[in-house]
């Protein structure tokens, strides 16, 4: 069962299904954390905050949106580690290194706020790229192969490479008009 299957089940009303989420995502999500915060019990407490925190917003999560949970989930993660230490100080310091390990991290908040406002400005570029385009592009950065998407639609590689670069080449636009307020009238 994917993930938006027991996302869905969930918001049914199913409240047991999560356990299956967090079965699933548990050791990785913890493993995660643990490299910000170099404390184990801060790691389990940290964990169980983000899954509780994930459950309680789930209502929310739009599956259709093309947002991996996993992605949410450790996006909530990071804040929750990114909060808990500039309060706590005194406690355990952030280990700047490992956070900068991850994809894409920075040192500074300016750094991080920067680089969430283009997680938030690609994801708005998602939601607006027209289909096929955005399913292929989706599929294609989850790790589907040229030959799979060719097959999953029936259509020549050819014509897979030409909705990529055209889902791109829309994106870019996209993003110039949310992170820069340009307008751009050109559609795909």
């Amino acid at each position: 069962m994917n993930d938006n299957t027991i996302i869905r089940s969930v918001q049914e009303g199913n409240t047991e299904a999560f356990a299956r989420l967090v079965q699933k995502y548990h050791q990785k999500l913890l493993a995660f954390i643990y490299r910000l915060v170099k404390d184990p019990q801060l790691t389990e407490d940290i964990g169980q905050e983000v899954f509780l925190s994930a459950y309680k917003s789930l209502s929310k999560f739009d599956t259709e949106r093309g947002t991996p949970f996993v992605a949410w989930l450790y996006i909530i993660a990071r804040n929750r580690c990114v909060s808990y230490l500039r309060t706590h100080k005194g406690v355990k310091k952030a280990v700047i290194d490992d956070y900068q390990q991850l994809p894409g991290s920075e040192d500074t908040a300016e750094e991080a706020l920067i680089r969430y406002e283009g997680l938030q400005a690609l994801t708005a570029s998602l939601e607006e790229l027209p289909e096929p385009f955005r399913t292929t592009i989706i599929k294609s950065i989850q790790g589907a192969s040229l030959h799979e998407l060719s097959c999953e639609y029936g259509i020549p590689i050819s014509t897979v490479k030409s909705h990529l670069f055209r889902a791109k080449e829309k994106i870019k636009q996209l993003m110039n008009i949310y992170a820069g307020g340009v307008s751009h009238e050109r559609r795909i």
